[in-house]
């Protein structure tokens, strides 16, 4: 049996950033308004770090059992 390494490690960004995210604005006060457009901006903002995150890994190992990486 083999791991499917680069599922994992994308799955493991993504959790991480979740967890980031939620702990980055835990004990923040803000007003409605700027709920409103992080909440708009929030996935845009996800995507970024994922993108960014797993590019500059994988420009350091090679994911074998993914064509994507």
């Amino acid at each position: 049996m083999k791991a499917k390494e680069y599922i994992i490690f994308s799955e493991a960004v993504e959790t991480g950033i979740n967890i980031g995210w939620n702990r980055a604005f835990k004990h923040i006060s803000l007003t409605e308004e700027q709920v409103d457009l992080l909440n708009k901006l929030e996935q845009q903002i996800k995507n970024e770090i994922y993108q960014s995150v797993t590019g500059q890994v994988c420009e350091y190992f090679i994911f074998e059992d993914n064509e994507e990486a």
